[in-house]
């Protein structure tokens, strides 16, 4: 898919506005709103050190595919054997396709940091303008905060495993993972306050995640003793107690977190040069990347796993049964982890930057503090990452006080990013797509195909990622995904009520 290209002319040349570009249409915009941003004293973000590669660099960082892959097995091979991880996979990427597809259209017509929620307000009727985009704000906050919390536990629980591996009669007590769950946001946060270093170390971890996955791949087929046939790779092992097809979408969950928070690179669009164009490859080439990557380590771990006939598929533990090395599976686990606990850096970027948008449009209390960039050497918002990291925290003690609560918590984290996702396209639809000042990047047939598919996947996963993974279901299993959703609808509704209702102003359109 590539983007039409824009010439330098037809951005600088003065037009009437019957006869505007897209491009000029949204410069036009964004000088009407200069002196309303001055007049506020709203910070704005005028370092721009991105460029697609580094964008890239920190969407992929985020949604790290291909390192994924090892951390869901546990909970997809149950649900289908290596079938449901393969196909599962594939369906997974063309969904994350349209969701790229969808995402690129808007910021390419709107580019702006806040991207969801401003789309909305530019997007929704003026009757319910507000009250959309404020919601919308926040649902994709706490998304990025759920998605975040998710990243910081993953390292020390699949770290404790090699403890595991080495010492059977090792027991693993939560506080053991709050513990490190709090240390690596600490970390994190720190480690993203400094804005000139943000692309450069993106890029040399996008490099580096490269390079690891293929060492993965390489050693897994080279080290592995069998190899596993097509009788057993496309065999349905389903263990959950439900129908086969009812089985294969809730075992869909794993594989949808390898293509999720595609939005990351879209609150870029401050720190970035002509954003319209920019954002949209770094968006799309995410895919590409993940897609490529994600099914070589698919394919590695699969056709060298042999027959499923062992109870932990943890990635250690899967590692160590193909390679039937300590050593090596250890070896190649610890850099795996070092991925992901990267991947929390980014993260903690990605929802720092969507608190410091919503802070200047008043959102939070506090929203003064919040908003702020802070000088040299930092240059960002340190504010907005110090009260993201907070909440991160925050869930953080949720886990040490129930380990079903948090994961329920965590669950709806990829529910709320197709949310806010789904209510600027459903508005998209709503007005007529050929009504819509679109960008570069627009493709009035396969956009409208992809815009369908993300909303009908959303509907879907809303549905079956809310049912309980096992049909016989138990206490310490039961799924309150759908609970933690009406709880936090009423954290949001209360929230405008009794603060955002008469404070929250969105200027910047």
């Amino acid at each position: 898919m590539a983007l039409e290209p824009i010439s330098p002319s037809s951005e600088l040349d003065d037009a009437s506005p019957g006869s505007m570009s897209p491009i000029q249409a949204t410069e036009k915009v964004d000088q009407s709103n200069s002196s309303l941003i001055h007049d506020r004293n709203i910070p704005i973000q005028t370092q721009k050190p991105f460029r697609t590669l580094s964008a890239i660099g920190i969407g992929y960082g985020v949604t790290n595919t291909a390192v994924g892959i090892p951390l869901i097995l546990s909970t997809t091979i149950p649900m289908g054997g290596s079938s449901q991880v393969f196909w599962g996979f594939l369906l997974n990427a063309a969904i994350g396709l349209a969701t790229a597809t969808t995402l690129s259209e808007l910021i390419s017509a709107i580019p702006h940091p806040g991207g969801q929620y401003i789309w909305v307000h530019k997007l929704a009727p003026e009757k319910y303008r507000r009250v959309l985009s404020y919601a919308t704000a926040m649902t994709s906050w706490i998304s990025a905060i759920a998605t975040g919390s998710s990243g910081n536990l993953s390292v020390p629980v699949n770290a404790f495993g090699i403890v595991t591996l080495l010492h059977p009669n090792f027991i693993y007590q939560r506080w053991m993972g709050f513990l490190a769950f709090q240390v690596i946001n600490i970390i994190t946060c720190f480690g993203a306050c400094f804005e000139h270093v943000l692309p450069k170390l993106s890029k040399i971890l996008l490099l580096l995640n490269v390079t690891i996955v293929g060492v993965i791949i390489i050693t897994l087929f080279t080290m592995s003793s069998t190899r596993t046939t097509a009788e057993d790779f496309f065999k349905v092992i389903n263990i959950s107690g439900w129908p086969n097809g009812v089985a294969f979408i809730i075992g869909l969950n794993g594989p949808n977190w390898c293509f999720s928070c595609l939005d990351v690179a879209t609150h870029l669009a401050e720190e970035i040069p002509s954003p319209s164009t920019n954002i949209p490859k770094a968006l799309i080439w995410t895919i590409v990347i993940a897609t490529g990557s994600g099914l070589l380590v698919v394919l590695a771990v699969l056709v060298n796993i042999g027959p499923l006939d062992a109870t932990d598929y943890s990635g250690v533990a899967v590692f160590y049964h193909i390679t039937d090395s300590k050593a090596a599976a250890i070896g190649l686990w610890v850099p795996a982890l070092f991925l992901v606990f990267a991947s929390v850096w980014s993260i903690q970027t990605w929802q720092s930057r969507l608190g410091w948008t919503i802070s200047r449009e008043s959102g939070f209390p506090l929203h003064r503090h919040f908003s702020k960039i802070f000088p040299a050497p930092f240059h960002t918002p340190v504010w907005s990452l110090v009260g993201s990291a907070v909440g991160t925290a925050l869930f953080g003690c949720l886990y040490l006080a129930s380990e079903l609560a948090f994961n329920s918590l965590i669950a709806t984290g990829i529910l709320l990013q197709y949310l806010s996702y789904s209510i600027p396209t459903i508005l998209v639809i709503w007005q007529g797509r050929s009504n819509f000042k679109h960008g570069p990047f627009w493709y009035p047939k396969l956009g409208l195909l992809a815009n369908i598919i993300m909303l009908a996947w959303t509907v879907m996963v809303f549905i079956f990622y809310c049912f309980p993974s096992y049909s016989h279901v138990i206490p310490s299993e039961m799924n309150y995904t759908s609970a933690v959703l009406f709880l936090i609808a009423i954290f949001i509704t209360s929230l405008w009520y009794l603060y955002a209702r008469n404070n929250y102003e969105v200027v910047e359109i």
